[in-house]
């Protein structure tokens, strides 16, 4: 389902939130042959990377989940989570593809190429495209990086790499990497009402849009069932934290808050089985709202063993 690759980039400074407005406007400017001012009124709007990749559009034609007026953008950026001003400096920039998503990936370099040599924040410090690297399956079974390109030379292929789900263990521990910001009627959930329901609802919703609009088939699974199912998944050794964040907005021309919930929590059987596949996806699709910047980002492992029990998706 997914095509990751990481973008090498020097002289750098960052934020989250910037790296993914910069990438917008710059593929807009990369794949517009129009230059209208809003894709909703242009015929090219079902198979131009811009509005497919950043501007998910739900398709006339769709047969499911047509209440949504609007899919997840296919799309995840994971930048690190520092600022970089010495010119020495090195970044990652990991970059998450969804299903067909990976069709644009010429454009989403540029783009972010184009994004990186215009600068970052308000100090528009330059940065240099130095290679993109994709993850591939080396001879000893383990994941590795290689590149495949640098700039002025062609781009190599991408071929898919399935990933091995382990089985499910008896327990599990959820690390949040990055903030998680769910809501609930409305209101985001805090530390003291966080259950594994609002966790498992915003999960399911988000990999059955993903799966139904950029996969090859719809996830064949019994959410209402799952959902059922979840609220009577109690979460243990909780150890959960709001961290407040805000993000300026150049549209709003304000800054806006993007705080939510870090730190992790743990899920035993007997019903856990039920929900791995969808756990273990989850880490390379990120969960609740921001996705597309890096926010709801978790990793996995086994609840009687350290973080790295298991390969998790690094990219920084």
């Amino acid at each position: 389902m997914d095509d990751s690759f990481s973008l090498l980039s020097s002289h750098a400074g960052y934020l989250g939130s910037a790296w993914r407005g910069a990438f917008g406007i710059a593929l807009r400017r990369a794949a517009c042959v129009t230059g209208l001012p809003d894709c909703d009124d242009c015929d090219l709007v079902g198979s131009c990377p811009y509005p497919t990749i950043f501007e998910s559009r739900t398709p006339p034609d769709a047969t499911m989940l047509t209440r949504y007026p609007r899919t997840p953008n296919p799309y995840v950026l994971e930048p690190a989570d520092r600022h970089c001003d010495a010119r020495d400096d090195t970044l990652n920039l990991g970059v998450t593809l969804f299903g067909r998503a990976v069709d644009h990936l010429p454009y989403i370099i540029r783009a972010l190429q184009r994004a990186g040599a215009q600068g970052l924040t308000s100090r528009r410090t330059a940065l240099e495209l130095l290679a993109v690297q994709a993850e591939y399956l080396g001879d000893d079974g383990d994941m590795a990086w290689r590149d495949i390109y640098q700039p002025s030379e062609p781009l190599a292929t991408t071929p898919a790499v399935e990933r091995i789900m382990p089985p499910a263990p008896d327990a599990v521990r959820i690390r949040l990497i990055s903030p998680l910001r769910i809501k609930r009627r409305g209101h985001f959930v805090g530390a003291k009402d966080f259950d594994f329901h609002a966790f498992a609802a915003n999960l399911l919703r988000r990999i059955s849009l993903l799966t139904n609009f950029f996969g090859d088939a719809p996830l064949a699974a019994d959410f209402a069932g799952l959902l059922r199912g979840a609220e009577e998944v109690p979460v243990a050794k909780e150890d959960l934290r709001w961290r407040d964040l805000t993000r300026h907005s150049s549209r709003q021309h304000a800054k806006l808050k993007m705080g939510g919930l870090e730190g992790s929590f743990e899920v035993h059987a007997p019903r856990l089985d039920l929900f791995w596949p969808c756990l273990w996806l989850g880490q390379w699709t990120h969960v609740g709202k921001g996705c597309t910047m890096g926010l709801g980002r978790y990793a996995l492992a086994p609840a009687d063993a350290d973080d790295r029990a298991w390969p998790m998706p690094e990219r920084l």
